[in-house]
């Protein structure tokens, strides 16, 4: 993990699109790591392990970093999305972008695999790039309880529904009922939802139907470097 930090070139970035159905314009991307270093693995493992010794937050903020230095790349009007920790959020290091002219662009993902204790903190830091016109995204919800509790607490203009459910809701009664359910529940509360992991004509046909307007995953467009194929 050192070498990784230590290296420009150990890391790539590479960005999904987020589409809005309605438009049938790209909304957003979701910029994603890709580790060119050994030994293999997939990006999730070398996060998780970073954290394990200490360096969750320095390698969070090496892909950071790298997403940002291609932001003049972006599509216009799209929003940049980035997975950080609660405990990156926390530590200051993000502090400078509230004044970068690239903050009203940013939504910062939150995971819903990570523990938080104490929201006071979080919330505080959270309302400092939202002055800025930065946004919160929840990640993975519907995978877990603590998706719903980030969202009841920290009350996201975004929520992810996760893959999980989106795979199969064209044929699967209990995920269908799901899925409607949520995109609802975001309507209700003034959040946008998007629909990850988007892979057949079917699920997107049905998640169309339930009312889900943001899309994103495989079937829509994969990750790919900047400058994206609009």
């Amino acid at each position: 993990i050192e070498r990784v930090l230590a290296r420009d070139s150990a890391l790539a970035m590479v960005f999904q699109p987020i589409v809005d159905l309605t438009e049938r314009s790209i909304v957003g991307v979701e910029a994603l790591s890709r580790f060119v270093a050994e030994p293999m693995r997939s990006p999730d493992l070398w996060f998780e392990e970073a954290a394990s010794v200490g360096l969750g937050p320095a390698l969070e903020m090496k892909a950071v970093s790298a997403a940002l230095a291609q932001a003049a790349r972006l599509p216009d009007e799209a929003f940049l999305a980035v997975n950080v920790s609660p405990e990156l959020l926390l530590s200051g290091r993000l502090d400078y972008l509230a004044d970068d002219p690239i903050c009203p662009r940013l939504v910062f993902e939150l995971t819903e695999h990570v523990v938080v204790d104490d929201y006071g903190p979080i919330r505080s830091s959270i309302d400092r790039f939202r002055e800025h016109g930065a946004r919160i995204a929840i990640d993975d919800t519907g995978a877990g309880f603590s998706s719903m509790r980030h969202i009841l607490l920290l009350q996201p203009e975004i929520i992810k529904l996760d893959q999980s459910l989106t795979q199969g809701v064209d044929h699967d009664p209990a995920r269908r009922a799901l899925a409607s359910s949520l995109v609802s529940f975001a309507k209700d509360i003034g959040s946008d939802l998007i629909a990850e992991g988007v892979e057949t004509a079917d699920e997107l046909q049905t998640l169309e139907r339930l009312g889900a307007q943001w899309v994103q995953g495989f079937h829509i467009a994969r990750p790919e470097p900047l400058p994206l194929a609009v």
